[in-house]
Protein backbone atom coordinates (compact mmCIF):
# COMPACT_ATOMS: atom_id res chain seq x y z
CA UNK A 1 0.00 0.00 0.00
CA UNK A 2 1.42 3.35 -1.09
CA UNK A 3 0.38 6.72 0.26
CA UNK A 4 2.42 9.35 -1.57
CA UNK A 5 2.14 13.09 -1.13
CA UNK A 6 3.61 15.18 -3.94
CA UNK A 7 4.73 18.78 -3.50
CA UNK A 8 4.28 21.77 -5.78
CA UNK A 9 7.47 21.26 -7.82
CA UNK A 10 6.65 20.24 -11.43
CA UNK A 11 7.36 16.54 -12.00
CA UNK A 12 7.45 13.84 -14.65
CA UNK A 13 5.62 10.92 -13.06
CA UNK A 14 6.09 7.36 -14.28
CA UNK A 15 4.40 4.35 -12.66
CA UNK A 16 5.06 0.73 -13.64
CA UNK A 17 3.07 -1.89 -11.78
CA UNK A 18 1.73 -5.42 -12.17
CA UNK A 19 -1.66 -6.54 -10.98
CA UNK A 20 -2.98 -4.00 -8.48
CA UNK A 21 -5.90 -1.91 -7.32
CA UNK A 22 -5.13 1.79 -7.25
CA UNK A 23 -6.56 5.25 -6.82
CA UNK A 24 -4.38 8.16 -7.90
CA UNK A 25 -5.62 11.69 -7.23
CA UNK A 26 -3.53 14.23 -9.16
CA UNK A 27 -5.86 17.18 -8.57
CA UNK A 28 -3.82 20.38 -8.59
CA UNK A 29 -0.48 18.51 -8.81
CA UNK A 30 2.07 20.04 -11.23
CA UNK A 31 2.60 17.08 -13.58
CA UNK A 32 4.55 17.79 -16.78
CA UNK A 33 4.35 14.21 -18.10
CA UNK A 34 2.47 11.13 -16.85
CA UNK A 35 3.22 7.56 -17.88
CA UNK A 36 1.42 4.55 -16.39
CA UNK A 37 2.06 0.93 -17.35
CA UNK A 38 0.22 -1.85 -15.56
CA UNK A 39 -0.97 -5.43 -15.89
CA UNK A 40 -4.29 -6.80 -14.75
CA UNK A 41 -5.53 -3.93 -12.61
CA UNK A 42 -8.40 -1.87 -11.33
CA UNK A 43 -7.21 1.73 -11.42
CA UNK A 44 -8.66 5.22 -11.14
CA UNK A 45 -6.83 8.47 -11.88
CA UNK A 46 -8.48 11.82 -11.09
CA UNK A 47 -7.83 15.45 -12.01
CA UNK A 48 -10.56 17.25 -10.03
CA UNK A 49 -8.80 20.63 -10.32
CA UNK A 50 -6.64 22.15 -13.04
CA UNK A 51 -3.04 21.02 -13.37
CA UNK A 52 -1.05 24.25 -12.71
CA UNK A 53 1.43 23.44 -15.52
CA UNK A 54 0.96 22.20 -19.06
CA UNK A 55 1.44 18.44 -19.39
CA UNK A 56 3.06 17.39 -22.66
CA UNK A 57 1.80 13.80 -22.67
CA UNK A 58 -0.30 11.37 -20.71
CA UNK A 59 0.40 7.75 -21.64
CA UNK A 60 -1.42 4.74 -20.21
CA UNK A 61 -0.67 1.12 -21.18
CA UNK A 62 -2.66 -1.70 -19.60
CA UNK A 63 -3.58 -5.34 -20.00
CA UNK A 64 -6.78 -7.01 -18.86
CA UNK A 65 -8.01 -4.23 -16.63
CA UNK A 66 -10.68 -1.83 -15.48
CA UNK A 67 -9.33 1.72 -15.82
CA UNK A 68 -11.08 5.03 -15.16
CA UNK A 69 -9.52 8.40 -15.99
CA UNK A 70 -11.63 11.29 -14.65
CA UNK A 71 -11.27 15.04 -15.25
CA UNK A 72 -8.89 14.80 -18.21
CA UNK A 73 -10.02 18.32 -19.13
CA UNK A 74 -8.19 19.46 -15.97
CA UNK A 75 -5.00 17.53 -16.79
CA UNK A 76 -3.93 20.47 -19.00
CA UNK A 77 -2.54 17.93 -21.46
CA UNK A 78 -2.19 18.20 -25.24
CA UNK A 79 -1.53 14.52 -26.05
CA UNK A 80 -3.15 11.39 -24.58
CA UNK A 81 -2.16 7.86 -25.59
CA UNK A 82 -4.16 4.94 -24.19
CA UNK A 83 -3.30 1.31 -25.05
CA UNK A 84 -5.55 -1.37 -23.57
CA UNK A 85 -6.05 -5.08 -23.98
CA UNK A 86 -9.21 -6.80 -22.83
CA UNK A 87 -11.04 -4.61 -20.36
CA UNK A 88 -13.43 -1.90 -19.36
CA UNK A 89 -12.18 1.66 -19.79
CA UNK A 90 -13.62 5.11 -19.07
CA UNK A 91 -12.00 8.35 -20.24
CA UNK A 92 -13.83 11.42 -18.93
CA UNK A 93 -12.76 14.78 -20.39
CA UNK A 94 -14.69 16.98 -17.96
CA UNK A 95 -12.93 20.03 -16.60
CA UNK A 96 -11.66 23.38 -17.86
CA UNK A 97 -10.14 22.06 -21.13
CA UNK A 98 -7.70 24.98 -21.63
CA UNK A 99 -5.86 23.37 -24.59
CA UNK A 100 -6.68 21.27 -27.65
CA UNK A 101 -6.15 17.56 -27.01
CA UNK A 102 -5.05 14.88 -29.47
CA UNK A 103 -6.11 11.43 -28.18
CA UNK A 104 -5.11 8.03 -29.55
CA UNK A 105 -6.84 4.93 -28.15
CA UNK A 106 -5.96 1.37 -29.11
CA UNK A 107 -7.70 -1.58 -27.50
CA UNK A 108 -8.43 -5.25 -28.02
CA UNK A 109 -11.77 -6.64 -26.92
CA UNK A 110 -13.16 -3.98 -24.61
CA UNK A 111 -15.96 -1.78 -23.40
CA UNK A 112 -14.89 1.83 -23.84
CA UNK A 113 -16.76 4.86 -22.51
CA UNK A 114 -15.77 8.37 -23.62
CA UNK A 115 -17.39 11.27 -21.76
CA UNK A 116 -17.08 14.68 -23.41
CA UNK A 117 -18.40 17.92 -21.91
CA UNK A 118 -20.45 20.57 -23.70
CA UNK A 119 -17.65 23.17 -23.31
CA UNK A 120 -15.56 21.57 -26.11
CA UNK A 121 -15.65 20.58 -29.75
CA UNK A 122 -15.21 16.85 -30.25
CA UNK A 123 -14.22 14.71 -33.21
CA UNK A 124 -14.09 10.92 -32.74
CA UNK A 125 -12.82 8.69 -35.55
CA UNK A 126 -13.49 4.96 -35.08
CA UNK A 127 -11.79 2.04 -36.82
CA UNK A 128 -11.39 -1.65 -36.09
CA UNK A 129 -13.01 -5.01 -36.64
CA UNK A 130 -16.48 -5.03 -35.13
CA UNK A 131 -17.66 -2.18 -32.95
CA UNK A 132 -20.99 -1.22 -31.49
CA UNK A 133 -21.25 2.54 -31.05
CA UNK A 134 -23.83 3.95 -28.63
CA UNK A 135 -24.40 7.72 -28.80
CA UNK A 136 -25.76 9.90 -26.01
CA UNK A 137 -26.19 13.58 -26.80
CA UNK A 138 -26.30 15.53 -30.06
CA UNK A 139 -23.74 14.00 -32.42
CA UNK A 140 -23.26 14.46 -36.15
CA UNK A 141 -22.37 11.16 -37.82
CA UNK A 142 -20.52 10.83 -41.14
CA UNK A 143 -19.51 7.22 -41.71
CA UNK A 144 -17.23 6.33 -38.79
CA UNK A 145 -16.62 9.94 -37.71
CA UNK A 146 -18.65 11.45 -34.87
CA UNK A 147 -18.60 15.19 -34.06
CA UNK A 148 -20.29 17.81 -31.91
CA UNK A 149 -19.74 21.39 -30.76
CA UNK A 150 -18.57 24.59 -32.38
CA UNK A 151 -16.77 26.44 -29.59
CA UNK A 152 -14.08 25.80 -27.02
CA UNK A 153 -11.05 23.56 -27.25
CA UNK A 154 -10.96 20.76 -29.81
CA UNK A 155 -10.63 17.17 -28.60
CA UNK A 156 -9.72 14.86 -31.49
CA UNK A 157 -9.95 11.17 -30.61
CA UNK A 158 -8.85 8.28 -32.81
CA UNK A 159 -10.16 4.91 -31.60
CA UNK A 160 -8.72 1.68 -33.03
CA UNK A 161 -10.66 -1.13 -31.39
CA UNK A 162 -10.38 -4.85 -32.15
CA UNK A 163 -13.86 -5.88 -31.04
CA UNK A 164 -15.96 -4.00 -28.55
CA UNK A 165 -18.56 -1.56 -27.41
CA UNK A 166 -17.99 2.18 -27.56
CA UNK A 167 -20.15 4.69 -25.68
CA UNK A 168 -19.84 8.33 -26.76
CA UNK A 169 -21.45 10.50 -24.12
CA UNK A 170 -21.91 14.26 -24.51
CA UNK A 171 -22.80 16.01 -21.24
Amino acid sequence: EWDLKLGSTPIDLSLTTGAYKGNLDLSGVSVTRLSVTDGASSATIRFDTLNPVEMSELSYKTGASEVELFGLGNANVSSVRFDGGVGKYTLDFSGENPVNIDVSITSGMSDLKLILPDNVQAKVIVSGELNNVDLQGTWTVQGTTYTFGSGGSLITITVDMGVGNLQLIQQ
